[in-house]
């Protein structure tokens, strides 16, 4: 077994099992709020290990099966503390590929332990909120990293490399985003009037929002590289435009297209860029 191998295996035995220690007291509240047993009245138990949907199982195969999501998601998180790739490919690749990981053992115990309330609506509220948290995190972690990595360049006499987060680089596309996904649909909105809102809806929300995130995008990748606030900011707009122009109804359909267009976008442009350099 390699040492990168005994890391793995590390980090997701104390993750997992942290995981369970951690998610036991939380499960079990989650377990009585969607069983009505918090609210209910009369005698309820006041602390359920098992979910109200698992328990139709025997009894033992319903806990392994609780406290074997509890390790996946506790085994994933400590994996994640594993440190940085060497270049930047092969760590957008890791933290997609971990993200994804992440939100399917996120959905598979909300849905298995009935979280979810039987509704699609509250799954994609625990997932946009795990997005928030992850991007969070990952930010964090790389301020911290590239400040290290500055240190090193400066004491080997090496020019400084790009902004943390390449921040700068992204700075002049802030109107371009604020433009396109704040102030179109709002003179959209207004040409519209009160009629149908065809054109600040299914046009825009197909046809130019998509394609504008992405020729942005990739105008910003292929002359600075892969920043990823880009698509952040964007959907930072794109949130606000949600509530000063249309509703919280199409929040998450939005935000989406936006974050994903404007992501795919930045790719493309860096990646022939990548191969040019390399």
């Amino acid at each position: 077994m390699t040492h990168r191998q005994k890391q793995w295996l590390v980090r997701i035995l104390i993750g997992g099992l942290i995981g369970i220690a951690a998610l036991i007291p939380v499960g079990g509240l989650f377990n009585d709020l969607v069983s009505g047993g918090l609210i209910a009245m009369g005698n309820h138990t006041s602390f359920r290990l098992v979910s109200y949907d698992l328990e139709r199982l025997a009894g033992p195969a319903a806990l392994g099966i609780q406290l074997g999501l509890y390790f996946l998601m506790g085994a994933v998180v400590g994996v994640s503390t594993l440190p940085f790739a060497d270049d930047g490919a092969t760590l957008v690749r890791r933290s997609l590929a971990h993200f994804a990981v992440t939100a399917g053992v996120l959905t598979l115990m909300v849905c298995l332990c009935g979280w979810n309330w039987g509704k699609l609506v509250p799954l994609l509220v625990y997932l946009v909120l795990l997005v928030a948290v992850y991007l969070l995190i990952w930010m964090v972690r790389w301020v911290r990293w590239y400040a290290e990595v500055a240190v090193i360049r400066e004491k080997l006499g090496l020019p400084p490399g790009p902004s943390p987060l390449k921040w700068k680089e992204t700075l002049p596309y802030i109107p371009v985003a604020l433009v396109l996904c704040l102030g179109v649909p709002w003179l959209l909105r207004q040409l519209e009037g009160s009629g149908m809102p065809l054109l600040s809806g299914a046009i825009y929300a197909q046809i130019l929002l998509p394609i504008g995130c992405l020729a942005s995008g990739m105008h910003l990748g292929r002359r600075r590289g892969f920043c990823l606030l880009y698509p952040v900011v964007c959907t930072a707009a794109m949130l606000a435009a949600v509530f000063l122009v249309y509703n919280y109804t199409v929040l998450i359909l939005f935000c989406a297209i936006t974050f994903a267009s404007s992501l795919l976008g930045v790719a493309a442009g860096a990646n022939p860029r990548k191969k040019k350099e390399d």
